[in-house]
Parts: structure tokens; sequence; C-alpha cells
């Protein structure tokens, strides 16, 4: 008993002795009925005073500041401290919710009373009926039958209750609206809650009396079927995790709104595949949430008549958006776009996506916070061709979206941009100077998990280094190198400014400092002025000679045919002949044409052509096997007998095509071709040839010049020829 409750007693001791005393001197007849009233005076008073405690039960957690209560695992509702204005009673064994399970509450000013998860089974008619000053009750997660329910909440007497919450509970319930209706008719409600309700329809016209309603969740509830109805007062209509398809007029019309006053909608996960005409007449619309909805297509002015929209999330689609028109977010209100986990591919020029980057954010210009996180975003155009007419952009979030170098040119052109995060990403090295340029705003750089393993002074101007005031390169694959000593100092020096200096950058190599904490390597100076430079040095060396290498080899082998024509020319003019050059205009010609064929196909030619051909009067062939002279080199009985030649028969295969000689051959005849001779060239197709096989020139060749096809039928032959021999002649 405390000092409190002694006092009190000794009081009331003191008092009854005293009325004892008078009574029987006064009345002295009814001696035995004063003190049975006195007995009752005496049992009454104390145990009303016990119930007014500042004392907070052992089962309990009090918060006075907060006016708050909190109990579980209990059968009973214990005494509770007088200033305990909410009680969250929730997880408890009530089991039949009666007037005298709440009697220790009678005292209290309770305003806000949770009994959920409270295995309620039975309650009576007049269970809540002492609650006089109730605002808010949750009765979720009950297995009460629904009718009980309805009839113990109609027994509040307060003229305050305004908010029901009767989540997760095995009701029907918005298909009987009725009852809605009537509890709306009884009580000013403003808040209600009906998460996880076992219903497929929802009729807003069977909720006509909840006039004063400016919240609803009906969220989880697996409705597919929505019949239209006003609630003028709503502001937040939550409507996440259903099978909503969202049809044309779900909102009402311009003139005739449904819901005027709303200003929060969440849709997420529900059905919806078109947003075409589907957002109108919600004038004070601030909050659109639309995410994981099988979403198609976003068309132009999707959101142009939501005049107050502030924030829209249209995040992870899935793999099914394709189109983004270029004026799908044409609004003067937006301030934030959340666009991230769509895998919408930002490159130019494909097939399957469609988007406009001149214009796709054109006309959002007051445009503050963007997420483009997981899609796939060009870095070296296309981002910041985007987000150029975006002057105001101030947050940027671009995680997971394959990026392998920060985007140049971008920063300088983004004057109010704070924050720029591109996590999860193959980032690995940058210039500074290049990259940030002259941006004077950035505050907060966040490029964790990339493939960062060494930071150098280029990375960061001292100029951006002084401007930031946080960085964070986290879970990067760093190298414990002398490389890194001058970052290991940085971030021991701007501990602050680094996220996560302790724990956050380890080393990944060399092998043996694997896990090792960055800012705990410590090398001396000794070890990284001598063993890194000259390491530096050779690798430096070797590799720029490599690389030298590798370029000349390609040079020569590209031009081969060039060099060797050039060498040919340089040599003949060295010994002293006479050279014809292949643009000279000669009426005395020894062969009527030079035949350009490789040695797998001297059959054809000895059998096919040399028989055809040379059979007319006054037609003679060059024939290499059989016309170059003797002892003369072969360049010079190549160049020399084309010069002597009036045409160019090229005899096409693919084996043609991997002849050095047959190639040497068509380079020098190329030459003739390419000199004002432009009829000089006859091409026959011995077999089908790619043209993808074929160089360059030679494609320019064949593309400029009409050729002839080796039939592969024999009564073909005929016709075959009389094109060769009317070519030549």
């Amino acid at each position: 008993m405390t000092f409190k409750e002694t006092n009190t007693s000794r009081f009331y001791h003191y008092l009854t002795n005293s009325i004892y005393l008078l009574c029987t001197l006064l009345f002295g007849t009814i001696h035995f009925s004063l003190t049975t009233m006195m007995l009752l005076f005496l049992v009454f008073i104390p145990s009303t005073v016990q119930t007014i405690t500042t004392t907070c039960p052992s089962q309990c957690v009090c918060n006075e500041e907060k006016h708050y209560a909190k109990c579980t695992n209990l059968l009973v509702i214990p005494v509770l401290p007088s200033y305990v204005t909410s009680l969250d009673f929730s997880g408890n064994f009530v089991y039949h919710l009666k007037r005298s399970t709440l009697t220790t509450l009678k005292s209290l000013k309770l305003e806000n009373l949770s009994l959920a998860n409270d295995n309620i089974l039975h309650a009576s008619s007049d269970s809540l009926n002492n609650l006089l000053y109730l605002r808010s009750l949750d009765l979720s997660q009950n297995p009460l039958n629904l009718s009980v329910a309805v009839t113990a909440i109609m027994s509040i007497r307060s003229a305050l209750f305004s908010t029901l919450i009767l989540n997760k509970n095995p009701w029907i319930f918005i298909e009987n609206g009725s009852i809605l209706n009537e509890l709306c008719t009884t009580f000013n409600l403003t808040h209600v809650s009906l998460r996880f309700s076992c219903t497929t329809s929802l009729s807003f016209n069977e909720m006509s009396k909840c006039v004063y309603l400016r919240f609803f969740d009906i969220s989880h509830g697996g409705i597919k079927f929505v019949e239209p109805g006003f609630l003028r007062n709503l502001k937040e209509l939550i409507l996440q995790n259903n099978g909503i398809a969202l049809q044309r007029g779900f909102f009402g019309e311009e003139t005739n709104c449904y819901f005027p006053e709303l200003e929060i909608l969440r849709l997420e996960y529900n059905m919806i595949m078109n947003l075409e005409n589907r957002l109108s007449c919600l004038d004070k619309l601030k909050i659109l949430i639309l995410d994981n909805n099988p979403v198609r297509r976003i068309s132009n002015d999707t959101f142009i008549n939501l005049p107050s929209l502030s924030l829209v999330s249209i995040a992870n689609l899935g793999n099914g958006l394709s189109t983004v028109k270029s004026l799908a977010f044409h609004s003067k209100s937006i301030n934030s776009l959340n666009f991230s986990g769509n895998q919408f591919m930002f490159i130019s020029f494909l097939r399957n996506f469609y988007f406009d980057k001149y214009n796709i954010f054109k006309l959002v210009p007051n445009l503050t916070e963007l997420d483009l996180s997981g899609n796939i975003v060009d870095t070296s155009d296309v981002l910041t061709t985007m987000l150029l007419p975006v002057k105001f952009l101030k947050k940027l979030w671009l995680k997971n979206c394959g990026m392998s170098s920060l985007p140049t040119d971008f920063f300088s052109k983004m004057p109010h941009l704070k924050e720029f995060v591109a996590s999860y990403n193959n980032i690995s090295a940058w210039d500074g100077n290049i990259v940030f340029g002259d941006n004077f705003t950035l505050k907060t750089l966040k490029l964790d998990s990339n493939s960062i393993s060494i930071v150098n002074d280029s990375f960061f101007p001292l100029r951006t280094l002084n401007q930031l005031t946080e960085i964070d390169l986290t879970s990067n694959p760093f190298s414990c190198t002398c490389e890194n000593l001058w970052f290991r100092n940085l971030i021991l020096k701007r501990s602050l400014m680094f996220v996560d200096v302790t724990y956050g950058y380890r080393c990944y190599s060399p092998p043996y400092r694997v896990h090792t904490k960055l800012k705990d390597y410590n090398p001396t100076n000794g070890e990284c002025d001598k063993k890194d430079k000259v390491f530096i040095i050779v690798v430096t060396s070797v590799s720029v000679i490599g690389i030298v290498l590798v370029i000349v080899s390609s040079i020569v082998y590209r031009c081969r045919w060039h060099i060797r024509y050039w060498i040919y020319l340089s040599t003949t003019k060295r010994r002293g002949l006479k050279y014809h050059s292949l643009s000279e205009d000669s009426s005395q010609y020894v062969y009527d044409a030079f035949v350009i064929y490789c040695d797998s196909d001297r059959n054809w030619v000895r059998t096919q052509l040399i028989d055809k051909v040379e059979k007319e009067p006054g037609l003679k062939l060059c024939i290499h096997h059989r016309d170059f002279k003797a002892g003369q080199l072969i360049i010079d009985n190549i160049a020399e007998n084309i010069a002597t030649s009036k045409k160019i028969l090229l005899l096409m295969s693919r084996d043609m095509l991997n002849s050095d000689w047959c190639l040497f051959e068509m380079r020098i005849a190329q030459e003739k071709f390419l000199n004002k001779e432009t009829d000089t060239m006859i091409v026959v197709m011995l077999e089908t040839v790619s043209k993808e096989l074929m160089s360059p020139s030679l494609r320019f060749l064949i593309n400029s010049t009409t050729y002839i096809e080796w039939p592969r039928k024999q009564y073909e032959e005929e016709r075959f020829w009389t094109e060769v021999l009317r070519a030549l002649k």
C-alpha cells in the first residue's frame, strides 16, 4: 500500500468513527442501519480511489509525454495511469468483449483504443457504451461475426468518434454497403480502413451517407469491379493490391467529378494496362502512385488534366513497357517523378522501344526530382539530351542503369543539381575536370557498388571536393596499392564527408590484402616512391610499344596491296624500265582481255573459256599460266599484260577472294577501270559470292558493274557465252 493510500485510509477511518459516535447519541434506534451504510461507504470509496493511479502496470509500457500505453499477453485490462488517452491493447486474449471488460477505462478520457488481434469471439451489445471520449477504434483481425461487431460499434456514445479500423477480418463487408452506410449515418466517420477485406467488388454509390469521409483504405482486397459514386470530401483513397483495370469515367467527368477533393491516390499492384484518358477531373490531386501495373505504353498528355499533381510514381512496371510518347509527362505541376525499375531502354534507334530523347521531359519545366533507376540509360548522349530542358532538376537517381562511365558535359548544364546517385553500375574511373566542369551546386555524390578500384586526385578537382558535403563510394573493389594512397589519406582527413569510412571501404586486391580496411592500409613512403614508380614506367613503356606495333602491323596489312604496287612503281623507275600508265589511251592491244582467275578455276578456264572464246576469229585472251614471260618478275608480267589488254575479264569465285595474287591483279585492274575506262571491266560470277566477304573496293566495283552469271543449267550455257562474246567484242 502506498503512502497516499495509507493517509486516505486513516482519513476515512477517523471520519467513520466520528459519524458513528454522532449517530449513536442522536439515533440509537437506527444504529444497525447506519452502521451498515458506513460499511458500504468504506468499501465503495477506496475501490474508486484505487482506479485513479499514476503507476504503469508491470505488463504494460507507458509514455506519459505521449499519453500512451501498450499492454500484451493479458486476459483483462489493468488499471492504467490517469494520463493515458491512447491504449494499444492488441495481441491479448479478450475472447468475450463485455461492458465490464472496459470498466477500468471508465475513469480515463480514452480517445484511441486498439483491440486488434485480441481473439474476440463474442461482443455484448453495450460493450463499448462507457467510452464517452472515444475518437478511434481498431477491431482488426478478430474472429468476430460481422453483425455482432456492428452492434457493438453502434453502442459507442461518443460524439467525437470518427475513425474505424477493421482490417484483416473475414467479412464480405463492402458488398453489403448498407452496413457501412448505417455506420456513417450514426457517426461522422472521417477515416475508415478495411484492408484485406474478402470482397471482389466495391460500390461507392452504396457509401453515399459517408459525407464526412476523408480517408478510405480498401487495399489488398481482390477488388475487380467498381461501381461509381460520390465521396465529395474524400482526400486520400488507397486501392492498392486489387485487380482494378481503371476504366474510363472511373473518377467521373469534368462537370461531375466523384472525388473533387481527392489529394492522394494509390493504385499500385492492380491490373491497369492503359492510362490514356483515365485520369481527369481530379483537380486537387497531388500524389499519384501507379507502380507495379502491366502498363504497355504511356500516351501523350496522360497527366495534363491533373493541374495540382506534384508527385507521380509509375515504377516497377516489369518488362512490358515499350512506348513512352514524346509528351507523355507533359505537366507544369509535376516536380517529382519516379520511373524506376521499368527495364526501359533509353538508347537511340532501338526497334522494340520508342521514346523521344529531345521532348520526353521538355514540357515538365518544374521537375526537381527524377528517379530513372532500374532502366538502361545511354550516358554518352541520350541522358544529357533528355534532361537539358529540365533546368530546375535538383535530385537525379540512376541506380542500376548499366552505366560504365559518368556523363560528360552534363553537370555543367544542370545549374541546380544537388544530388546525383549512380549506385550499382559499372563505373570505374572518370576525369573530374571534364565530368564536373563548371557545376557549383552539387552537394551529394553516391557511387557505391560500382567497379572503382583506384581513386586519384584527377577524380575530384579541389573546387569540386570543397563544395561536396557527402560522398559515398562504399562497396567498391578498392586496391590496397600505392596508387590509392592519396585516396586513403583523403577519407581519413575528411571522414565526415565520406559515408561509412570505418567499414565501407575494403580492399579486393592484391590477394594478400583482401578484406583489409582501406583506412588501415599504411605503406611506407619509400615503398611507394621506388617500386611502384619503376613498375609503372616499365608497364607504361611496354604498353606503348605494344600498341604502336599493333597499329603499324594493322596499317601494313590493310594497305599491303597499295604498298606492293608502290614498290613495283619504284623498282620500275629505279631500273629505268619504260612504264605505261594504266590511263594511257592506246589502240594497239596485244590481247582482247586479261583474265583474272585463281588456280582452283584453271580447269574451267582451259576447258571452257579458252575453247569457247578463242575459236571466235580475232579474239585472244591473256592467260597467266600460258602467256606470262618466263624469267620475268610476276609483278612486271601482271602490269605489262594488263596495260596491253583491251579489257579485263574477272572470274569471281570464293577461292579467288583468298588468292593474294588475284587481289594484286584486281588492284592494278581497278586503276584501269577507274581511269575513265568504265567499259573495260567484265565480271563473270562462277558461283554466288556474298558481298560481306568482299573488300570495300571490290564491293564498289561489283555494285557499279553489270556482271554475267555462269548458269546452273546446261541449256542456258549458249546464252551465257553469247553475252560473254558480245562483251569482249
